[in-house]
């Protein structure tokens, strides 16, 4: 089980229902990083090419200041098949 430093709302059931929906697209908000404010930003960067052990690197930011990297590996060059994802940092 993760361990999280993230505060406890302070909303009823009501209030976090109706705070959760996104006029814009009819939807409970599920929509993501991205949606969840502006000023966000996620940058792909391709370590190796056509060769084995293929890597993306995103790197998730706001506002410019970077929040945190995932790192996926995928078997060849083709990025079909993936070996694993991480987050490093």
């Amino acid at each position: 089980m993760a361990i999280t430093q993230k505060p406890l709302s302070h909303l009823d059931y009501e209030q976090t229902l109706q705070s959760s929906y996104n006029d814009e697209n009819a939807t409970l908000s599920v929509d993501g990083f991205l949606t969840g404010k502006v000023g966000r930003k996620v940058e792909l960067a391709v370590s190796t090419t056509a060769v084995l052990d293929d890597t993306e690197t995103y790197t998730f930011s706001e506002n410019g200041t970077p929040l945190y990297q995932i790192q996926i590996i995928y078997t060849d060059g083709t990025r079909s098949l993936m070996v694993s994802a991480e987050r490093i940092s």
